[in-house]
């Protein structure tokens, strides 16, 4: 309830100061011709939008805890569009208007220094400062939109690949070439029982030959439900030595108040059998081997394990019991915070797979340049991390949450290629 109403309150905030900024510049630069209908119905909107919008956020974030169907989180993602549909485009117009103003200001005291009163200025045609600032500011507004729309019908199912080669010395020979698939965050729920949404990723995956597919939680938003039906498409796809998962912060029922715990229990095994169902070992702090030309490498999967707000069942000491004698092991946990608290320096394991993060789906990846808001709730939010001889890989998620869209993080399949050789790492 705590984080919720966090979340509203930043909202209301939000929306209160975008508005109360907006108003302030439609009376400077829009409302002195207007006729008196139209001022007051001007007047009136910027009044009551923002009124629905932080009414509407309360109801939501107020109810999303009695929620007892997965339609409830397609209709908050739907409410989250709309607001950003509003308020992003406003937002983007601010800042670039504040900016003019203090463009402006600077360059005319630079002008009146320049010039003094007796050199004669030769004035040339101009455009008028209404009319920059309505064609300027539409095309900063513009942006923001044409990126959410982009975002929502083709970014959040613009699936792509990224490929990675890790090398270990201590990597049995048998495993030299051992190809992985790792995917994260599903959240089927969001898809809507859109089954030809993720239909693609079978081609995707399927195609890469891979020796083993991990996959690392959130496999649902909350509800059993959310499964239904999906088993003719995650059956399809196929890994010499087996497909593997562990459970994340979504997938224990925790964001429902339930009315008995025998409920929450009922929905809790739904998801856990749906990982059968769909052809994964599902490892709940447990370790197995993988076998291949009579030698092994260990695979540990925990529980979620994550700082306060998100919910820690993982028991890392009772899932690695059993696997001292192994030359090689793979971690596979959720949140990867979970890295730098139980894990580097302090085990052996050459390699974790997390995810959770989902690159917070808006950001920027361009050139070896990379940001997103996520890199500030996680010291380690996407892609490979490394320290001395152990490595961490973050990947974005398939699925999405929150908002109906993927700006600038689109949902990610990773290959990663174990080779025998010095500690080191190449894009393939």
């Amino acid at each position: 309830m705590k984080l919720t109403f966090v979340a509203f309150l930043f909202i209301a905030v939000f929306i209160l100061v975008v508005d109360a900024l907006a108003f302030l510049v439609w009376k400077r630069e829009v409302e002195k011709p207007m006729d008196k209908t139209t001022k007051w119905l001007g007047t009136f909107l910027f009044f009551i939008v923002p009124v629905f919008e932080i009414v509407s956020y309360y109801y939501l974030t107020q109810s999303i805890r009695d929620a007892s169907s997965p339609e409830f989180y397609i209709w908050f993602m739907m409410a989250n569009a709309i607001c950003l549909f509003i308020y992003l485009p406003k937002a983007f117009f601010l800042f670039y208007y504040g900016l003019f103003m203090v463009v402006s200001a600077i360059t005319q005291l630079w002008k009146n220094k320049k010039y003094s009163k007796e050199q004669t200025t030769i004035r040339y045609p101009r455009i008028s400062r209404k009319k920059f600032l309505s064609q300027v500011g539409i095309i900063f507004a513009t942006a923001p939109f044409i990126s959410l729309i982009f975002g929502m019908h083709k970014g959040r199912f613009n699936f792509f690949t990224r490929h990675q080669r890790l090398s270990f010395p201590n990597l049995p020979s048998a495993f030299d070439g051992f190809k992985i698939i790792h995917i994260s965050d599903i959240h089927l729920g969001s898809f809507a029982s859109n089954y030809h949404k993720l239909e693609g990723i079978v081609d995707i995956i399927n195609d890469e030959h891979a020796d083993a597919i991990f996959f690392t939680g959130d496999l649902v938003n909350n509800f059993q439900e959310e499964t239904y039906g999906w088993e003719k498409v995650f059956t399809q796809l196929k890994a010499r030595y087996g497909k593997f998962s562990i459970l994340g912060n979504h997938d224990y029922g925790d964001y429902t108040d339930w009315n008995t715990p025998e409920e929450k229990q009922r929905n809790f095994q739904g998801i856990v059998d749906a990982h059968k169902k769909f052809g994964f070992r599902l490892l709940r702090d447990h370790s197995v081997s993988i076998e291949k030309e009579g030698e092994e490498i260990a695979l540990t999967g925990v529980e979620n394990w994550g700082h306060d707000p998100f919910p820690r069942y993982g028991d890392l000491q009772k899932a690695m019991a059993g696997t001292d004698g192994f030359p090689f092991k793979i971690l596979l946990s959720h949140d990867p915070d979970h890295w730098d608290a139980e894990v580097v320096d302090k085990t052996a394991y050459d390699l974790m797979l997390a995810g959770h993060t989902h690159g917070m789906q808006f950001g920027i990846d361009w050139k070896g340049f990379k940001w997103s808001p996520a890199k500030y709730k996680f010291k380690k939010w996407d892609g490979l991390y490394q320290n001395k001889n152990q490595f961490m890989y973050v990947n974005r998620g398939l699925g999405f949450l929150g908002m109906p869209a993927r700006i600038g993080m689109p949902p990610e399949i990773t290959v990663i290629q174990l080779s025998k050789g010095p500690v080191g790492t190449e894009p393939m």
